[in-house]
């Protein structure tokens, strides 16, 4: 009987447990796997100047910024994206607990100085802000993620969760 009891107690321990975890589970909206296909594309285009099709290729929530607005923020957030052939290899992409975050690292992100285009999206299927960041940032942001989605991980650095089949 005292075995019985111990197992009943237990299993509705366990019960409970996940019943908690349920809801946070649920509210962590899906990631499109288009969304770090869109990133590396915007930070191609900002690359090479071509800000119409950053416009016009980015899925934005709301109003998307304008082709003078990725003009300015490429020319005035980024010393090392004019001109250059950004790597397109590595992505990452996490969970803050409002929002996701898709990162793009210019270069390969062996330092922390490296820059990254950093588009955020709060529905998992569209954009809704961006910035540039560097690389030690974003290390800071996946780092205290339980959500982290790699494309081609970087073999320096770390990640809570890795899941390469993002297309």
């Amino acid at each position: 009987m005292k075995k019985m009891k111990k197992l009943l107690a237990c299993a509705m321990i366990a019960a409970l447990m996940i019943a908690a975890c349920a809801p946070a589970l649920a509210d962590v909206p899906s990631l499109n796997s288009k969304m770090i296909k869109f990133a590396k594309a915007a930070l191609t285009c900002l690359a090479s100047g071509d800000y119409d099709r950053v416009v016009t290729g980015l899925p934005f929530s709301g109003l998307s910024p304008s082709a003078d607005e990725w003009r300015s923020f490429a020319q005035g957030s980024f010393s090392s994206l004019s001109g250059s052939d950004p790597q397109t290899k590595y992505a990452v992409a996490w969970w803050t607990g409002r929002n996701w975050r898709v990162a793009v690292p210019v270069r390969k992100p062996d330092k922390g100085s490296v820059e990254a285009l950093v588009l955020t999206s709060e529905d998992g299927s569209s954009f809704s802000g961006y910035a540039c960041l560097d690389w030690a940032s974003v290390q800071s942001g996946y780092a205290s993620s339980d959500y982290v989605i790699w494309k081609d991980e970087y073999s320096g650095a770390s990640s809570a969760t890795v899941e390469n089949d993002v297309d």
